[in-house]
Order: C-alpha cells, then sequence, then structure tokens
C-alpha cells in the first residue's frame, strides 16, 4: 500500500515536472521566433548561395530562361541565357531599404542590370546597371534602393535580373550568389507598431 503511494507520488511529479518542460520549451520557442520576427537591430541579411534553398528567397525564374543548378568543387551556380529572370524574397516584416549583392560572371560586352518592382498591377521596375570590370572572372557588384513605398505581395518582395538581348547573343550569365541586405530603424515604440501594421498588410 505504501508503495503504492510513493509510486503514484512520484507518477505525479513526474508528470507536472514534464508539463512545465514543455511549456517552458514552448515559452522559449515563442519568445525566439517572436524576436527574430521583430528584428530589433533593424538589420536582415539574406543569402542564397544556390547549393541549398532558401527559405526567404525562391530560385530564380522562369525555369527556361534559366538552366538547372550546377554544382563544382566549393560552390553552385547557375546560368541566364534568357532575360530577364526574377526571384522573390520573403520579408517577416516591412523595411525602408535593401541593398542586393550578386556574384556574377559574364561577358565583359553583356549588360547586366538589377531592379526592384514598384507596382503590383503594372509593368513599373526601378532598376540600376552593374558597371562590371572588363574580366570575365567571378566578380561582385552591388545596387541599393528605397523600399520604403514598394508593394509586397503576402509580404514578398519580387526583383528583376535584365541583361537585354541575352536571348539573342547566344551568350550566358552565370551566378554563384545572391545576397539581400535588408535595414531600417533600430527597434522602439514605433517599429513596434510598425510591425504590428505588417499582420493586416
Amino acid at each position: 500500500m505504501l508503495l503504492d503511494f510513493f509510486k503514484d507520488m512520484i507518477e505525479r511529479r513526474f508528470k507536472v515536472i514534464l508539463r512545465c518542460a514543455l511549456y517552458s520549451v514552448l515559452v522559449l520557442l515563442f519568445l525566439y521566433f517572436f524576436i527574430h520576427d521583430l528584428n530589433p537591430s533593424g538589420i536582415l541579411h539574406v543569402k542564397y548561395d544556390f547549393c541549398r534553398p532558401s527559405s526567404y528567397v525562391s530560385e530564380l525564374s522562369p525555369k527556361g530562361r534559366v538552366l538547372d543548378i550546377e554544382r563544382t568543387e566549393g560552390f553552385c551556380y547557375q546560368r541566364m541565357i534568357i532575360d530577364p529572370v526574377y526571384v522573390d524574397v520573403r520579408l517577416p516584416q516591412r523595411y525602408d531599404a535593401v541593398t542586393v549583392r550578386a556574384v556574377f560572371k559574364k561577358p565583359s560586352d553583356q549588360a547586366l542590370g538589377l531592379g526592384v518592382r514598384t507596382s503590383l498591377y503594372e509593368w513599373q521596375w526601378e532598376t540600376e546597371t552593374l558597371v562590371s570590370d572588363a574580366h570575365e572572372d567571378w566578380q561582385t557588384q552591388a545596387a541599393r534602393f528605397d523600399i520604403s513605398q514598394m508593394p509586397l505581395d503576402q509580404r514578398r518582395i519580387r526583383f528583376i535580373i535584365s541583361s537585354p538581348g541575352l536571348g539573342d547573343s547566344g551568350k550566358e550569365i552565370e551566378f554563384r550568389e545572391l545576397n539581400f541586405t535588408f535595414e531600417k530603424p533600430p527597434l522602439d515604440i514605433t517599429m513596434v507598431k510598425r510591425w504590428m501594421k505588417s499582420f493586416i498588410e
């Protein structure tokens, strides 16, 4: 009888401890994702290196304008053969500016530009031409955009990679990395209100 009492007490205590541990894990996970989503620093770095999918960045599209991703020793890359192609980035909230850095290889006489969509309903883009070096080895160039008023489609912002005449020329542009640095003011009460408002956009 006494043994059953102690056994029952131990089982009840174990269930309480297990329940508390489970609740603690859930609270910690909630806090982690809450802080990650709120992003107190105001800086969000998103990298797409083509070797593995990103939860933030879509693959280059549409298929047919880009070839399958190729793997080589140390990195992956993708060839663009027809202009233009697109890439979407999913944002946890609205940001004010973005710097896009592309690591690419292209013929020296082939133009290349990056842009961001400025309208969800019309063909409107803000673009910048990447001024690349004369050589045809891997190089990194960047373009910066004010996106404070850019439209978001279900929290996604669309970018364009353009190279006029690429399909007719028979040339290719290879991409090794796409890096996005999003910026907004650091956390304060205004940013908290803006973050809360983002859930109804």
